[in-house]
This record gives C-alpha cells, structure tokens and sequence, in this order.
C-alpha cells in the first residue's frame, strides 16, 4: 500500500488540520494557522503537482486572510494579514516547486523501476537459456575429437551439440580451401 493511492485521502486530512487552524485563529485571534496552511500547500504539491499546491495557497490564504482581519484581541489584530500572509505565501511557493519536483521525481524512479523490472526478467529468461560450457576440454590435437567424462571420444560437432544451445553449420575456411584445391589439382595431374 503506498501513499500516493491515498493522496485524495491525505489531502483531506491537511485541509481538516488547516480548518482547524483557521479555527483557532478566529476563536483565540492568534494566527496558527499559517503553519497548517503550508502542510496543506506541501501536501497538495505533493499528490497533485503544481497546480494542487498552487490551488491550496489561493483556498488557504483569503480565508486566513479574513479570519485575521475580523479577529483579534481587545486591542484589534497585531498587524495588516498581508505582512504576516506574505512571507507565508512566498515560503509557500518555494514548498510547492520543491514538492512538485519530488512528484517527478517520485514519477521518473517507478518508470526506472519498471524499466528495471522489465530488463531483470528478460536477463532472467536469457540465463535461463545459456547452456556453458566450463573448465578444461581434453580435445584430440590430430582430429579434435572431445574425451567426455566416461572416457569416450565424441566429433566436436556432437559434444558442443549436445552440451550447448548452439547449432553448427559446415564450411571450409579459405587456408582448408587452398590446401584442397591443391589436393585436387595434384590429384588431377597424376590421373
């Protein structure tokens, strides 16, 4: 189970902790909520890129905005909401790009991952194809015959066919093909 199939859910959340702090704000005139208000930014980047950050920066702070104006203590508000709103909404911003970066991010790892996955099944499948040969050949030097493990002598065409995946063909190399060309002219010559 991972978070990113909840960030409906988590986004929820964020906004119920920020209406928390919004109401706080309007019973106590202590502006908390700014800290929740960046939870919710963070969060929204996060699931949504961007555009979810940006559209919870635009929920949170006209409401923040409003609750700090028509709250306060005896004496009014502590300051104008724009002087507490803008740091916030700046610091806001700069957690949207970086939340938004770590959502491609996140992205470009599982499309690695599955081009990982992907890459190890077909190495998987191509090993369990490979038949190898190891270790030492006892091979005849005069007709390359192969001595197997009973002691018997096979063509080497046999051994590799029966100890490998491979398929062999026949075909006479250019220094073989000269040396039978030259057979065959002597042999053509003396009949």
């Amino acid at each position: 189970m991972t978070l990113r199939r909840h960030r409906h859910a988590l986004v929820a959340a964020a906004a119920v902790l920020h209406a928390g702090g919004v109401a706080a704000a309007a019973l106590t005139g202590v502006s908390s909520m700014m800290a929740l208000s960046t939870l919710l930014v963070a969060v929204a980047a996060w699931a949504y890129g961007p555009a979810g950050g940006l559209a919870a920066i635009l929920y949170a702070h006209p409401v923040s905005a409003l609750v700090m104006t028509t709250a306060g203590t005896a004496e009014g508000p502590a300051a104008h909401p724009a002087v507490i709103l803008l740091p916030v909404v700046v610091t806001e911003l700069l957690v949207t790009a970086a939340m938004s970066a770590l959502r491609r991010l996140e992205f470009r790892q599982a499309a690695a991952e599955a081009d990982l996955r992907t890459r190890n099944a077909e190495l998987s499948a191509a090993l369990a194809e490979v038949k190898e040969l190891r270790g030492m050949l006892p091979i005849c030097a005069w007709c390359k015959s192969i001595r197997d493990v009973d002691g018997m002598w096979d063509r080497l065409e046999d051994y590799l066919a029966r100890h490998s995946c491979a398929t062999l063909t026949h075909g006479v190399c250019p220094g073989c093909l000269g040396r039978m060309e030259a057979e065959l002219a002597a042999a053509g010559r003396a009949g």
